[in-house]
């Protein structure tokens, strides 16, 4: 099976699987991609980044929820929300690790498999980043006004919910 612009690095029967397996380079910007073809229709795409930390302001996962709010073809305020209510995913998420950070996603019907790679694709390697996404997302100091001070953002309270009893 020929792949264009990249270079097959090893393919391989994976019986254990019923797949044949293919790591290939892309040959323009080494990036690497995993491909287990077989027989299931649940059609999956994962596409991850190393995202070693360094430090403790939760920069990954703040990063990991911005740039799912907008990109250059889809510059909705949150195109994920939207590609979810309109999916027929059979899962669809993003996700920050210790020293990485994913974006998967599934579906059974090919054209919605193709459409959520899409989204995800365009939102990971061109996200808006805006500022107000940043304030949003990431953590920030609000009064209110009674001249009360509180830590506020999406990354902090979900932060903060999981770490809850």
């Amino acid at each position: 099976m020929g792949f264009l612009n990249y270079e097959t690095i090893f393919e391989k029967d994976v019986k254990a699987l019923k797949s044949r397996a293919f790591l290939l380079k892309h040959s323009k910007t080494g990036a690497r991609v995993f491909i287990l073809s077989n027989d299931d229709d649940n059609k999956v795409f994962y596409i991850g980044f190393r995202t070693p930390p360094a430090d403790d302001t939760g920069i990954a996962h703040i990063m990991e929820h911005s740039v799912l709010c907008g990109s250059r073809k889809y510059p909705l305020k949150d195109p994920f929300v939207e590609l979810a209510k309109g999916s027929l995913n059979t899962f669809l998420n993003a996700m920050t690790y210790p020293d990485k950070t994913v974006y998967p996603g599934a579906s059974l019907v090919r054209s919605d498999y193709f459409n959520m790679f899409n989204v995800y694709a365009d939102c990971v390697f061109f996200p808006r980043l805006s500022r107000d996404t940043f304030i949003q997302e990431g953590h920030r100091l609000e009064i209110d006004d009674k001249e009360n001070f509180s830590i506020q953002g999406v990354v902090y309270n979900e932060m903060k919910a999981n770490f809850t009893t």
